[in-house]
């Protein structure tokens, strides 16, 4: 603080000359002169003083045989001084306020608070569907309005609202509770697939199938119908029932294929957006072929973000070539086309029990029969015919 105040008042740093230098240093002491990081080069002596404890000296030091030299000059009063025709400055200080006041009356930034499932980024988009974004001016948005909008068109939330505080506007959702499984319907439980009954584990419904049954896919497994001695009811049928199955993957591979090589060239662009509108930092367009990604980075300042928004888009070159197999490398290209279908089609454990290559026109053709343990009931709610035409 007094480094700040000495800045305001302004200072000096001088040198002191004579026959008896530590004269000057009793008489400011006497009169009260504050003096502060004292140095004696040779026989002068140097430190610094305050502008109006400076003026004093003349008169103090007239009789003492001690010359006094500013060396230099510290303090807003010289800076001001130095500059004060210098009309741009003030121009300048005036239009940045001016501009400040203007910019006060936007939204410098959207930010969501309080979503977890829903990302930010489909929360924002939506926003700017309905008319609010990072640009709009505070005094056309209605609060009020916005949260019911919001809430109708995305069911994931329960409850929102809309806060301005500055410039910044934030909304504060509350997201939906998943709904759970309305076992109030009756369905039955069906096939998905054709396969041998291993293992039935039912709660609810009309089990017809016992282990060791054949059933083909669509084939009712529970039924939603019960019979008791009070009459016929209607429920919703849970359980599983695992079956061993049998299935048939194929995948075909040709001997020539056209695939894209990354030649290692890598080059980034980017752009400045304020308030949305995207300001290229870069000349031209990038031409052949590429895989890109594009990146964001909010400026913030003082942990709040600005209206300014840096995009990187990163272009990664690839270029095209026809790549010939020979039959043991297109057969391990098959397994590989396999193996990412078969997690796909297949969930658990699977066994190969037979498979066929064979040669198909400009490739060959994998034909696998695998067999695996899976659940394969699946719900289906029960119609009924009321009569009505």
């Amino acid at each position: 603080m007094l480094f700040f105040y000495r800045f305001w008042r302004g200072f000096l740093r001088i040198e002191i000359k004579g026959d008896i230098t530590e004269k000057l240093l009793n008489i400011c002491a006497k009169n009260g002169i504050p003096l502060w990081n004292i140095k004696r080069r040779g026989k002068a002596i140097r430190c610094y003083i305050a502008v109006g404890d400076f003026k004093r000296l003349p008169r103090l030091l007239a009789k003492s045989g001690l010359r006094v030299h500013i060396l230099e000059r510290y303090g807003l009063p010289f800076f001001t001084e130095r500059y004060k025709k210098r009309y741009g400055i003030p121009v300048g200080v005036a239009v940045f306020f001016a501009f400040l006041t203007f910019m006060s009356g936007f939204v410098w930034s959207v930010e969501v608070a309080g979503n977890g499932n829903v990302p930010e980024k489909d929360i924002i988009a939506e926003c700017k569907e309905l008319g609010i974004y990072a640009g709009i001016r505070k005094d056309e948005i209605s609060p009020a309005s916005a949260k019911l909008q919001l809430l109708l068109k995305d069911n994931r939330l329960s409850w929102c609202a809309f806060n301005i505080e500055g410039c910044y506007l934030t909304v504060d959702v509350t997201e939906a509770k998943k709904k759970e499984e309305d076992n109030s319907v009756p369905t039955n439980l069906k096939a998905a697939a054709d396969g041998i009954i291993k293992k039935i584990d039912v709660t609810s419904g009309n089990c017809i199938v016992r282990v060791g049954d054949t059933v083909a896919a669509g084939d009712i497994l529970v039924s939603g119908i019960e019979e008791r001695a009070e009459g016929t009811r209607f429920v919703h049928s849970i359980g599983s029932v695992t079956a061993a199955t049998e299935r048939e993957i194929t995948v075909t591979a040709n001997y020539r294929q056209k695939k894209k090589l990354k030649t290692g060239r890598i080059k980034t662009k980017r752009a400045l957006s304020f308030f949305g509108i995207k300001i290229p930092l870069y000349l031209g367009s990038e031409k052949g072929t590429y895989n890109a990604e594009t990146s964001v980075k909010a400026l913030k300042l003082f942990g709040k973000r600005l209206p300014i928004e840096i995009y990187e888009k990163r272009f990664e070159f690839t270029e095209g070539i026809e790549k010939n197999y020979d039959r043991n490398a297109l057969e391990k290209e098959l397994e590989r086309l396999f193996s990412e279908k078969v997690k796909l089609e297949i969930s658990g454990d699977f066994e190969v029990k037979n498979r066929e290559i064979d040669e198909i026109e400009g490739g060959l053709r994998l034909k696998t029969v695998v067999l695996a343990e899976e659940n394969i009931a699946v719900q289906d709610i029960m119609l009924f015919n009321t009569g009505n035409s």
